[in-house]
């Protein structure tokens, strides 16, 4: 069986790579430790995941069969089981518990906090003193809890007569059925399943879908059919806010619409698998997971749904940025042969996403283009040397291979940050934070925000815009630097003011070293590539480089 530490190890290495020393210090045991856990953990989860090393003595989980993995999780994880004893049970004791689960009372007595912790948002773990522990829900809920249980593991709570051929049997009558469309036939299965435990049946499950489960069924499907593109219309106009691109259109409506379908017809308290880390995507779109975290709260204000795959309304969003972000870049090609000028030219267009190239012939030509338009990049294609200057120039002769398409996407990302990061990362609005060892996150960002207003650097609306926004959840956090932003209506260029904090913390459960706060208008194109080029640059050095930083200069220099 797996302990505690090595779950929580696990867990911290499956979305980043994470060092030996930090590994440890979370945990509290030396490094050592860590590396036999390492070995232990390889060796039981042969074939399904490895544990590897990433350079720089960093540990990331590398997940082979994502299936075979969690379900092996789950036979060495006896929560599933205690919790469906729980739900079953209106109470029942810690001795009854153990003496079920066929463990010690030592462990159920450590295992019942850890299940309260790690299912606080799904409902409520309570004790009843000379009686025992109930799960606090009402009568639907529990219901549905039970049937994400069975879900998870149809043979977790001991059946009469569920055998796994009567399990297959069951599988088969529920694909037979037609009268549900937007409930999978696996659900339905542990629908039934549940209603056996709790005894609402009046048989073990045969070969017909009982009664009250068809009653539930019914309902849940009757909800999905309320969720219209014309209610996720209202919604999204609900949870719009000051400053966030408009990016409403049809398909971002369908795709939300069909999220929320699944969501209220497949109602998932318990999430069926760890979610991977989208941080990579949320520095990349943060506006896209700004407008999903607003539409999720709304959401839940007005609905008590679990909002199963909480990241995609994210993908979403960032889709529809996608979509409405399609301005072609200019892209001047410097080339004096006309058969590699077009080879090149259509190359460059077809791999380089809204991208539009302009040949010029000669640098006079050059000259006079850019006197009509500024280019985002200059490919010197020919045989002329030029003077980079104030310009954007790339050398790449003859024709472009697909590194050198890869050289012209990396430098539109990210060579105008990289020649000004001062106009965009200004070093008077640098200042070294000391925060107090028990304050708290939301104190920290009003703080500094107060004090950059107070310098005029930010408006009291963004400076209230920003602290709201860390309110809200899903912070950006970017290799242990904490990004709290807004999305500002004037067009001032994006501006980063980067803050050392006095000592770390733990924010959402990941660490924070320093703080970089900013405000960014949307409906610049190049604000949001800023976002991405952060998130590439962070997390191209280790943590320890990241932890060392003491000041303005440290900063700057790991973004050139």
């Amino acid at each position: 069986m797996l302990n505690e530490r090595q779950f929580s190890l696990l867990d911290a290495i499956e979305s980043q790579p994470v060092s030996l020393s930090v590994l440890a210090r979370q945990t509290g045991v030396s490094a050592r430790t860590i590396l036999r856990d390492i070995d232990y953990l390889n060796f039981t989860l042969s074939g399904k995941a490895h544990i590897r090393t990433a350079g720089n003595a960093l540990y990331q989980l590398e997940i082979v069969d994502r299936k075979s993995y969690f379900q092996l999780l789950q036979r060495h994880d006896n929560d599933d089981r205690m919790l469906a004893l729980l739900l079953i049970h209106p109470v029942i004791s810690r001795a009854q518990l153990a003496d079920a689960l066929n463990l010690p009372d030592s462990w159920v007595a450590e295992r019942l906090p850890r299940l309260k912790t790690r299912h606080q948002r799904a409902f409520s773990l309570a004790s009843r003193p000379g009686a025992g522990h109930y799960i606090d829900v009402d009568e639907h809920k529990r219901f549905l809890l039970l049937a994400n249980v069975f879900r998870k593991d149809p043979f977790v709570y001991p059946l009469t007569g569920m055998t796994p051929d009567a399990y297959a049997q069951l599988q088969e009558e529920c694909r037979r059925q037609t009268d549900w469309p937007n409930i999978s036939p696996d659900y339905r299965v542990s629908m039934i399943l549940a209603a056996c435990a709790l005894r609402e049946c009046p048989q073990c499950p045969g070969p017909t879908i009982p009664e009250k489960v068809r009653e539930r069924l019914n309902h849940l499907q009757h909800q999905a059919e309320s969720m219209t593109p014309e209610y996720v219309r209202e919604l999204l106009a609900a949870s719009s806010s000051a400053g966030s691109p408009h990016v409403v259109d049809a398909q971002l409506i369908e795709d939300l619409t069909g999220h929320l379908k699944r969501c209220v017809a497949m109602p998932q308290w318990l999430a069926e698998n760890r979610q991977g880390s989208m941080n990579h995507l949320k520095a990349a779109w943060p506006a896209a997971f700004d407008m999903s975290v607003k539409f999720i709260n709304h959401l839940r204000t007005v609905m008590d749904i679990p909002l199963i795959d909480s990241d995609l309304p994210g993908l979403y969003f960032a889709c529809a940025l996608e979509r409405h972000q399609h301005e072609s870049t200019p892209v001047i090609l410097l080339a004096d042969q006309n058969a590699i000028a077009a080879i090149n030219k259509m190359a460059i267009e077809r791999e380089v996403l809204n991208c539009r190239v302009i040949v010029a012939r000669t640098p006079d030509e050059l000259d006079a283009i850019c006197e009509e338009l500024t280019p985002a990049l200059i490919i010197n294609n020919g045989h002329d040397t030029l003077d980079n200057g104030p310009r954007h120039v790339l050398t790449i002769r003859n024709i472009i291979t697909s590194a050198g398409i890869d050289q012209i996407k990396d430098f539109l990302a990210s060579a105008f940050i990289r020649q000004q990061p001062e106009r965009f990362f200004p070093p008077e609005g640098y200042f070294h934070y000391p925060n107090a060892a028990g304050e708290s996150w939301a104190q920290i960002v009003a703080a500094i925000a107060a004090r950059l207003c107070a310098e005029k650097r930010l408006t009291p609306e963004e400076s209230q815009r920003i602290c709201q926004r860390e309110q809200e959840g899903e912070n950006l956090i970017v290799n242990r630097i904490a990004i709290p932003h807004c999305w500002s209506d004037r067009q001032k260029p994006f501006r980063g003011f980067f803050i050392t904090l006095e000592r770390g913390l733990l924010v959402n459960g990941e660490e924070v070293q320093h703080l970089l706060m900013a405000c960014a208008s949307a409906a610049n194109r190049q604000e949001l590539k800023i976002f991405s080029f952060l998130a590439s640059q962070l997390n191209s050095h280790s943590a320890e480089t990241i932890e060392k930083i003491r000041d303005y200069e440290g900063f700057v220099a790991l973004l050139r």
